[in-house]
């Protein structure tokens, strides 16, 4: 289920004008306005998520705060040599139809290929692909998200207006949190999809 309405009227509120606009990242990678707008509201997406999955009473809002849980690395701390290699990677989704709902844990890789970081969520029907960037206030992950079976965009090559109907391979945007070279997470605030905020947590 897509939640277009609700979202594009909460990221035009939170989004300051330079992200409406389109934008690029500390390293020059460009972002979609969406994506910088999404990326702007994080702490509102959080705060939202944590309230409606609290008013549901659902039963792994506790699993995804603890998923929370250490103070991320520096960015200037975390390189490739520190996160390359495989990971158990658990899903929680917050917020919007999902309320709380964690899936068992999948593998996720980490590559490093000619300057670039890779990452990409190997198993489970709803997968994503994409890299990893510095920025000023820490690393970003843009990539794209797809079903099992098909084949992701780069994230280059999503248009500035996406139609989300009728497919699942979307934009997908997150904060990159690394706690140690065996915990992480990456925060996806507003995805197109079901909730309101999905965290992603890394572990190995």
């Amino acid at each position: 289920m897509t939640r277009l309405p609700i979202l594009a009227l909460a990221l035009a509120l939170a989004a300051p004008v330079a992200a409406q606009e389109g934008a690029t990242l500390a390293d020059g990678t460009a972002i979609r306005a969406e994506d910088a707008a999404r990326l702007e509201g994080i702490e509102t997406a959080l705060g939202r998520a944590v309230l409606e999955s609290a008013r549901a009473e659902a039963g792994d809002l506790g699993r995804a705060l603890a998923g929370l849980r250490g103070d991320p690395l520096p960015a200037e701390e975390v390189d490739a040599a520190l996160i390359e290699g495989e990971w158990r990677c658990q899903m929680t989704k917050l917020g919007g139809i999902a309320g709380a709902i964690s899936y068992d844990p999948f593998r996720c890789v980490v590559t490093a290929e000619g300057g670039t970081i890779g990452f990409e969520k190997l198993t489970g029907s709803q997968r994503t692909r994409g890299t990893i960037h510095r920025d000023a206030d820490g690393l970003v992950y843009l990539g794209s998200s797809f079903v099992h079976g098909e084949a992701p965009l780069p994230y280059a090559d999503f248009a500035e207006t996406v139609d989300t109907s009728g497919t699942e391979t979307l934009p997908d945007v997150g904060r990159v949190e690394i706690v140690s070279d065996e915990r992480g997470r990456i925060i996806f605030p507003f995805p197109y999809r079901e909730s309101t905020i999905n965290i992603l947590t890394l572990t190995r």
